[in-house]
């Protein structure tokens, strides 16, 4: 086998510039598979990075919709969640550790001369404890400024570059604004910066106890949703079916609220990767059959050239067996040595993409493997007429052959 190898290699390394016009297809073909493939795989831990870096095991429950009926147009219900909805939740619910109604809504925020516009969020202090964000200066307010309706607030990153440019933030007194609405909180703490997370871009907002702000500032009985947090992952579709028993209970109908588990999003989101990495990965692989194609015809002219070689070998006694093997060999190590350079260059074409378009890639060694993979099966299937043909020629017609 050794031999054979050493002979395919010599064969191959024989007319060096239709070899590499022959492998070609192979290397754009696997190089276009690595590509595609490493882009999805890279969005693909983009988006999981973006729902799990807020937290884990989070489930949203939003108003639901009515539906259009008699000629009327389906509308959002707004004014359907209230906080009473929260505390049933965690009283009913075993497999909910933490639970807090939300409200939420766009505000101007003054401070001096300094103003700015904000996502104003009220909430229990339990969402610290569910979400994952992180202070810069200062503290998170508790239960006790929830329980007094301290009029206390954390800022987000870029409001409080805005507000304060000096970084003095800690301490002020900055003014929330919205019509008739006019309230003064006091910043007890600023947040590290960090980007958007799920259902909240925490840099550009401004959280503020649920009992201080319901009244003063949203000045409504509803509320914009509700933030819960499983006990564990294992539990969260248990804590999913509590949460949608107690809802369903009280509204009689599925229609008037929406329940989004983070676990269900990431299970969306791998699904729909995972298929549209199969239909590019797909698409990019017509190259590799046309690139096998390629293959086939250079090793059925390789066949003719060496038809008296053939002859000559079966006259010494070679066997059909053995013609067959060495073509079909020198096929396999064609399209092997051309799918490792296709690997490279996708490495390449990865790296490119990611610094031209500033997208995530990610090469796996899954991807790496089924292209080598691939690139052999190519050999095979091409490789095996050619071998085949050179198999069954007569010796003595070989030997011929002009």
């Amino acid at each position: 086998m050794l031999d054979m190898l050493k002979e395919a290699l010599r064969s191959i390394a024989h007319n060096k510039l239709r070899t590499a016009l022959s492998m070609i297809g192979i290397i754009i073909g696997v190089a276009a598979v690595i590509g595609v493939v490493s882009v999805a795989e890279g969005t693909s831990r983009s988006i999981r990075q973006s729902l799990t870096s807020i937290g884990s095991n989070l489930i949203l429950v939003s108003p639901g919709f009515t539906r259009g009926v008699g000629g009327r147009t389906a509308t959002a219900l707004t004014e359907i969640l209230e906080k009473e909805d929260a505390d049933r939740i965690s009283q009913l619910c075993p497999s909910v550790k933490y639970v807090t109604p939300v409200q939420q809504g766009n505000f101007i925020v003054q401070y001096e001369r300094q103003n700015s516009m904000a996502t104003v969020m009220a909430a229990r202090s339990v969402l610290f404890d569910m979400i994952n964000v992180k202070l810069a200066q200062g503290e998170f307010f508790d239960e006790s400024d929830e329980k007094a309706k301290r009029r206390v607030a954390v800022v987000g990153k870029e409001v409080a570059d805005e507000l304060f440019p000096n970084g003095d933030a800690i301490g002020q007194t900055i003014r929330i604004t919205s019509g008739s609405i006019r309230q003064t909180y006091v910043v007890i703490g600023v947040l590290e910066k960090s980007g958007n997370l799920l259902f909240l871009n925490p840099d550009r907002s401004i959280l503020v106890p649920f009992a201080s702000a319901e009244n003063r500032l949203f000045r409504r009985k509803n509320v914009s949703m509700i933030v819960a947090q499983a006990i564990s992952e294992n539990m969260a579709n248990q804590a999913v079916s509590e949460i949608d028993s107690v809802l369903f209970e009280k509204f009689q109908s599925e229609e008037r609220y929406r329940i989004v588990s983070q676990d269900a999003l990431l299970e969306t989101v791998n699904q729909t990767m995972a298929m549209l990495s199969f239909m590019l990965g797909s698409i990019a692989g017509i190259s590799l059959l046309v690139g096998g194609i390629g293959i086939m015809n250079i090793m059925l002219v390789t066949v003719t050239e060496r038809t008296r070689e053939i002859g000559v070998r079966k006259a010494i006694g070679a066997s059909r067996r053995h013609i067959l093997l060495q073509f079909l060999l020198e096929s396999v190590v064609l399209t092997l040595v051309a799918g490792l350079l296709g690997i490279a260059a996708g490495f390449g074409l990865s790296r490119l993409i990611a610094s031209i378009g500033s997208i995530q890639t990610a090469v796996t060694p899954t991807v790496v493997l089924i292209a080598v993979s691939v690139s052999i099966m190519v050999g095979l299937f091409f490789g095996v007429w050619p071998a085949m043909r050179a198999s069954k020629l007569d010796p003595v017609e070989a030997l011929r052959y002009e």
